[in-house]
């Protein structure tokens, strides 16, 4: 069955449940030459040990959708790309509010079989798992639709149901809230029309649905929760330091229960009945209930701070002796080390996509999370999808403010290590990381500051929470982080665990996090108002330009003379297409050397004195290297030293002698001279 959207100029194709018959259920996607597949399965039974929707979305990438072997030396596609996993959670942070008391394993996948340059296959791909989704057995709130809303400042890509907003990524060049929220409310219309049109093939297919999982509480569990645990309850909810809390929240087990009951061998007779998992969500449900009423009710949240207040922060820079620049931003009890390194052009990183070529990274930020950041006992792994989507959330945040290759021509890496974890260690890395380059000495003109805006809901009521700490973060139904300069905002990344948030929430969290935003700016100009000079340790560069014709002697035949003189001056060297040479050192005595070396042959002319090396020697004179590529005759004739019978005996190999050019002919062939030079 096939059905057809079209939007402006664009039509889009759905083919329903003809490809991957085997699933649970399947789309095919076409625009364009853009042709993704989105197959969607499910478990048999529910799972009896969860209280989440267990959904894992795939998406994968395969070179040849673009006509591409895959580069490297193993020509086959390995474990997915972190431009992958970004988009795979950008379609799962979607849908899985959507799929609330589903406990059956759920697999999204989607995968791009072929690719158009004008088209984002994981938006397509993410409309495709809406529809096989609805119209699949899997009980699904709502239809969900996508847009992405460009401009040369920013890229806006905003997730909704007709109704509400569910997920929102942004990034830009310091933009105004008012701008993009205008953007937002642009998107909303658009996807309203996708659903409407999601919604005709739900109806002309109605799907038979499978009933949401219930979770069993028993009446008599909830009564003796509230009996012998509610005072732990409320204490957990007034402690404002998470290892307190923690020691507070392993009092209530099943077993503390048992022996508060023990005497009444009845009523233990029947609570023995009864799981860990049963008691684990009763738990769930009262710390949520207790939360709620003491926002709500006591206005008053964990730690008392009002609504709007923001943790106290401290800042530390230059910490680290070695790396080129370092800073640690805590922020109550998130902390996080940022460390910025300085590289060479040779240090960019490669990368490949569908719907763009060959690329290299001059600006990375990689963001790791280590167990010991909560206090857990673990082995570390490879990154994780979240590790993988924090660090990138940085990364965009950051990225507007890097200066241009032209202003400051390095490589820049930055890597931020969470050292402890209660809330939005994310935004906390923008933090850290912006000082860091600061103190590098990279020359951004501004700091960039995140912040991450919880919410809570009650009969049509919501309170916005600034900083959300870690519980607030588990408890609560939004997760809305935020960065920016004080001209604006760069990134944004909203996920929700509600079916989706209003436009009332989402203009009243712009302006929120614009004010919480400006107050870590202030504290962070305090600390470091400017770029620090260079660290003595990078690597120092000096810029050179030559004629692009020249740039093959540079180089030379298979790179021999641009890699004498890097082994000559201990330098690295980068030549751009367009004559700019970009020399790295250490040390400034060898990058004039080399700057010096380059010279010699690029500004190679008639009259030009060298202090030359010989070379070679022949009765008749001795050729001369006066830099690496050029060697030139002096005849006896031009030795300035009368009469020569044999310039074997008046010259050996490796002496220096000072020489003029005297003629070069049309093939680059020349000869010396030193008659009128000084002599030696």
């Amino acid at each position: 069955m096939k059905y057809s959207f079209s939007i402006g100029n664009k039509n889009i194709e759905f083919e329903i449940n003809t490809i991957a018959k085997q699933a649970s259920s399947s789309v095919v996607v076409k625009s364009g030459t853009c042709w993704v597949l989105v197959a969607v399965t499910f478990s048999e039974n529910p799972r009896q040990d969860i209280d989440f929707t267990p959904l894992t979305v795939d998406y994968l990438e395969r070179m040849y959708a673009v006509g591409k072997i895959p580069g490297g030396f193993i020509k086959k596609e390995g474990k997915p790309t972190d431009q992958e996993i970004i988009k795979a959670r950008l379609i799962d942070r979607t849908l899985r509010p959507l799929i609330p008391d589903f406990y059956h394993d759920i697999n999204v996948f989607v995968q791009v079989f072929s690719a158009d340059i004008n088209e984002n296959p994981e938006i397509l791909g993410l409309i495709g798992a809406s529809i096989a989704l609805n119209i699949s057995q899997i009980p699904i709130l709502s239809p969900v639709s996508a847009n992405v809303y460009k401009t040369d400042n920013f890229e806006l890509v905003l997730c909704s149901t007709k109704d509400k907003i569910t997920m929102i990524e942004f990034k830009g060049k310091q933009t105004s809230e008012q701008e993009i929220f205008s953007a937002m409310k642009k998107s909303f219309e658009i996807n309203k029309k996708l659903i409407e049109f999601q919604e005709k093939i739900i109806e002309d297919l109605k799907p038979t649905k499978i009933p949401p999982s219930i979770i069993s509480i028993p009446e008599t569990l909830e009564k003796l929760y509230l009996e012998h645990f509610s005072n732990i309850t409320k204490n957990i909810l007034n402690e404002a330091d998470k290892r307190k809390r923690n020691i507070l929240l392993n009092e209530l087990t099943l077993e503390n229960l048992k022996s508060k009951i023990s005497e009444n061998k009845e009523l233990l007779e029947e609570v023995s009945k009864y799981t860990e998992f049963q008691f684990s969500v009763t738990k769930k449900k009262f710390l949520k209930k207790f939360l709620k009423d003491q926002i709500f009710k006591d206005k008053r949240r964990i730690d008392n701070r009002n609504f709007n207040e923001i943790r106290p922060i401290s800042i530390e820079t230059g910490i680290l002796a070695y790396p080129h620049g370092s800073a640690i931003f805590t922020r109550g009890q998130t902390q996080v080390l940022s460390v910025v390194t300085l590289g060479t052009k040779a240090d960019q990183q490669m990368i490949e996509g569908l719907t763009f070529e060959e690329e290299f990274k001059r600006f990375m930020h990689h963001y790791y999370f280590p167990p010991f950041s909560v206090g857990e006992a673990k082995r570390i792994g490879p990154p994780s999808r979240r590790e993988i989507g924090h660090g990138y959330l940085a990364e965009k945040a950051l990225e507007p403010l890097i200066p241009s290759e032209n202003i400051f021509p390095y490589t820049i890496r930055v890597v931020s290590e969470v050292l402890e974890s209660n809330g939005s260690t994310s935004m906390a890395s923008v933090c850290g990381s912006s000082l860091a380059l600061m103190d590098a000495g990279v020359p951004i003109e501004q700091h960039i500051a995140g912040i991450s805006i919880g919410l809570l809901t009650q009969n049509n009521e919501y309170v916005l929470l600034t900083d959300i700490q870690g519980f607030e973060d588990f408890f609560g139904e939004m997760d809305f982080k935020i960065a920016g300069t004080k001209n604006g905002i760069t990134a944004i990344q909203m996920d929700t665990k509600l079916e989706g948030i209003t436009f009332d929430i989402i203009y009243d969290t712009l302006f929120r996090a614009k004010e919480a935003r400006e107050q870590i700016l202030e504290l962070m100009y305090s600390k470091l108002p400017k770029p620090n000079s260079l660290s003595p340790r990078a690597p120092r560069v000096t810029l050179l330009q030559i004629e692009q014709s020249k740039i093959p002697e540079v180089i030379g035949p298979q790179g021999k003379i641009i890699k004498k003189i890097i082994e000559q001056t201990n330098v690295k060297i980068d030549i751009e297409d367009d004559g700019r040479v970009i020399i790295y050192s250490t040390n400034e005595e060898n990058a004039i050397k080399a700057k010096e070396l380059i010279e010699n042959i690029t500004n190679f002319q008639e009259g030009k004195v060298y202090i030359g090396k010989i070379v070679r020697v022949e009765p008749y004179g001795v050729f001369v290297k006066i830099a690496e590529g050029k060697i030139g005759l002096l005849h006896i004739s031009e030795a300035d030293m009368g009469y020569i019978q044999d310039a074997r005996k008046v010259f050996k190999i490796d002496d220096e002698i000072i020489v003029k050019i005297l003629r070069i002919d049309e093939s680059g062939k020349f000869t010396l001279t030193r008659k009128g030079l000084i002599s030696e």
